[in-house]
């Protein structure tokens, strides 16, 4: 038999399936011991036998690694496949035909989208952070992600005028991207004399460098922050004695943000010092401020502040101060409401400080508007709070700010798609003031909503105008499912739909439901079929012949009266009988016509 040439590994890898040469080895490694071929190892690849000394060492040792296990050079192919990756995605950009000229009709012009390039550079940057630390020895070019800037900033300005990249943002990397850019600048700069001004002044050139790509702030900020002491300490000194660089005094810019952490951590006088000067201008400096007064027991300062904290946070256009017991916040801020946490904590401690000041009128409002600015759709807690704290001393000072909470609730049960009445006493109020008390106020409540259900039912002026706020009662209503099965068009249309199971829909039912207020569905139902009609779309008010609508709203008219659609279509006949397409719409809703 002819002996087989060649290299028995290469055949075995042609020949054999990956996991059979997992197989094999694992058989080869559990019979013999690989320490005796170490010398032979070493003479045909160095790097090759340090790898396999570390799996046999792991594998003995039965503990996991707490290192990568990895051959150099396997680092290397995987380092170089993720920039192979990297390098076909940026050869698409400048292409105006390419994938990220985007276009959003045939006859607009095309514009780079850098959002897109970002998200798909991303993912191949989260896998070569992983490797930075093993390959950056191995690599050797400091200036390899500089280069790579480079090439991104140059492709994007080569594209077309008409792009109009020259007036865009050009391409703000992600997370990872920006990532793996600090840590390999840091690794070329850690090991130089002052390794903090050196990474500053290497992150300060890439800014200045390029215009059409920059780093993600955020996480520019949080790579600054995460260095040693000692390096950020050195930063901060550059900024210190480096009033020229630009950004420092401007709150949005990075290096602001990346200044600021550096001085609380080093420089607390001067950190207070920023907070009280950028104050006005962004309220999330308030609370340092705040808690230095407390600290200090200076509690009329502390309120100060607070009244500035929240002026901030606000920004009224008459520069009118708010305090807890005038308004309430959710509705200040209805447009604009975020932070929610370290909002509440604010008016938590501005509880506290007006206590210590004697002023419990606005102790209690503040503690009042924390529990419905965290919450404001949870009744129970709400109820549970304005009960708690209301008394003869504080009764005119709570009661405002309830009905206030009482009409936001009615407001924010309306879907904002339909025409929300105006402010006023409506059943969401009598349903809130009933669950103060369920025992004593239920009977109460449904004499208060079917009294309104019978003058809805008889008054076509008084249903108009509060049609949305029945709406709403019906899909609140505990058996509303029947109406779904019996009406189902109706139940689409008509009604309010809800998306998922919102906390104030939930509170609603149960209300309703403690009330037992099915009693009432069949007078509520009367009144959507004597009224229906009446807000019905109207055809003349139909964009580009499409119908669909009307046609619907008029099979949830027949589902609900037979007599009332046959009354309303003899009018559409004479009013609009030359709209074929109506006719066609209406058609197929299986309508007779």
């Amino acid at each position: 038999m002819e002996k087989i040439k060649g290299h028995i590994g290469r055949l075995l890898v042609e020949s054999l399936t990956k996991d059979q040469i997992v197989h094999l080895l694992d058989v080869l490694f559990s019979t013999i011991d690989m320490n005796q071929y170490r010398e032979m190892f070493e003479k045909v690849d160095l790097d090759m036998a340090e790898t396999i000394g570390k799996i046999v060492e792991m594998r003995n040792s039965e503990t996991k690694p707490c290192a990568r296990i990895a051959s150099d050079q396997r680092i290397i192919e995987l380092w170089n496949s993720l920039w192979e990756r990297w390098n076909s995605l940026i050869e698409e950009v400048g292409d105006e035909d390419g994938k990220y000229a985007a276009q959003e009709e045939d006859w607009e012009p095309a514009y780079f989208d850098g959002s897109m390039l970002a998200d798909d550079l991303d993912p191949i940057a989260a896998d070569m952070f992983s490797l930075i630390d093993d390959v950056y020895d191995l690599v050797d070019d400091p200036d390899l992600f500089s280069e790579a800037l480079d090439e991104i900033d140059s492709s994007i300005s080569s594209y077309p005028e008409e792009m109009g990249v020259e007036g865009s943002d050009g391409c703000t990397l992600g997370m990872n991207a920006t990532r793996c850019i600090l840590k390999w600048l840091w690794l070329s700069s850690k090991n130089e004399t002052n390794p903090g001004k050196a990474f500053l002044d290497k992150v300060s050139e890439i800014e200045d460098s390029y215009s059409m790509v920059d780093l993600n702030g955020n996480e520019s900020v949080d790579f600054f922050v995460k260095l040693p002491d000692e390096v950020g300490r050195e930063i901060y000194l550059c900024f210190k004695s480096d009033n020229r660089r630009s950004g420092l005094d401007s709150i949005y810019s990075s290096w602001h943000k990346i200044n600021h952490l550096y001085e609380e951590r080093f420089d607390p006088a001067r950190y207070l010092e920023t907070c009280r000067k950028h104050l006005g201008a962004n309220w999330r400096y308030g609370r340092p401020l705040i808690d230095e007064a407390i600290s200090r027991g200076d509690f009329q300062e502390a309120e100060s502040l607070l009244i500035e904290t929240f002026s901030s946070y606000l920004r009224p256009a008459n520069d009118k101060k708010w305090y807890p017991e005038t308004s309430l916040l959710i509705d200040e801020c209805r447009y604009f409401r975020g932070y929610e946490e370290d909002i509440n904590t604010l008016l938590e401690i501005w509880s506290t400080v007006s206590e210590r000041l004697g002023n419990t009128k606005r102790s209690v409002a503040s503690q009042l508007q924390s529990v419905i600015f965290r919450t404001p759709d949870d009744w129970d807690a709400v109820i549970g709070e304005y009960k708690r704290v209301r008394n003869s001393e504080v009764k005119e000072t709570v009661d405002p700010l309830f009905v206030q909470w009482q009409n936001e609730m009615a407001r924010r049960s309306i879907p904002a798609t339909m025409d929300r009445p105006a402010p006023s006493v409506t059943w969401i109020h009598w349903l809130i003031e009933a669950e103060l008390d369920t025992a004593a106020r239920g009977a109460w409540f449904m004499g208060k909503l079917n009294a309104w259900l019978a003058f809805l039912k008889e008054n076509v002026t008084v249903f108009i105008e509060q049609w949305p706020l029945l709406a709403r009662l019906t899909k609140d209503m505990p058996s509303s499912s029947t109406i779904d099965q019996k009406y189902p068009t109706f139940f689409k249309i008509v009604l309010p739909q809800d998306f998922g199971e919102p906390l104030l829909s939930k509170v609603r039912r149960s209300g309703l439901q403690k009330m037992d207020a099915d009693s009432s569905l069949s007078t509520a139902m009367d009144a959507w079929k004597n009224n229906l009609r009446y807000i019905m779309p109207d055809p003349e008010n139909a964009r580009s012949s499409d119908y669909t609508s009307h046609a619907q709203w008029m099979k949830s008219l027949y589902e609900l009266s037979h007599e009332e659609y046959h009354s309303m279509l003899t009018q559409w006949q004479v009013k609009y009988k030359r709209r074929r397409n109506l006719w066609r719409d209406m058609k197929n809703q299986s309508l007779p016509i």
